[in-house]
């Protein structure tokens, strides 16, 4: 199978990510919704959360954080629209606790990050080929 699906994630500041992916996990209710190539037209209210990018044998490829936002996902396209984009490996768990006391207003978000970091080891252990 081939990277069919485009991810375009946009923040108030810029086009943040966009590139061809297999699958894309999203943090969707209490559930995670998986976009697969060909799905129906579909419009979402994405709760903060992990996006995990899949491979094809349906390992974790990639991990991002997101603060809520809306995905909008048709022809293949999922777009997605959020406050916030953090890579997993580009915030730490002492900055995540800063930012949790200098932006009050984002708090929940990196709170979120904070109580999903410890359960990121086992993921994190699987990704073990190169991006």
């Amino acid at each position: 199978m081939a990277q069919n699906v485009t991810l375009k994630i946009f923040t108030p500041e810029k086009t943040a990510l966009e590139r061809k992916v297999y699958r894309v996990v999203l943090p969707y209710g209490n559930i995670n919704l998986t976009v697969l190539e060909d799905r129906a037209p579909t419009s979402l209210v994405l709760h903060a959360g992990m996006l995990q990018i899949l491979r094809e044998d349906d390992s974790v490829e990639d991990i991002y954080f997101i603060d809520r936002g809306v995905a909008d996902i048709a022809d293949n396209v999922c777009q997605i629209s959020t406050a916030h984009l953090i890579r997993y490996d580009k915030i730490s768990v002492d900055e995540a606790k800063e930012l949790a006391q200098q932006e009050p207003q984002n708090a929940e978000f990196y709170t979120m990050i904070l109580e999903t970091v410890e359960g990121l080891a086992d993921i994190i252990g699987t990704m073990v080929k190169p991006l």
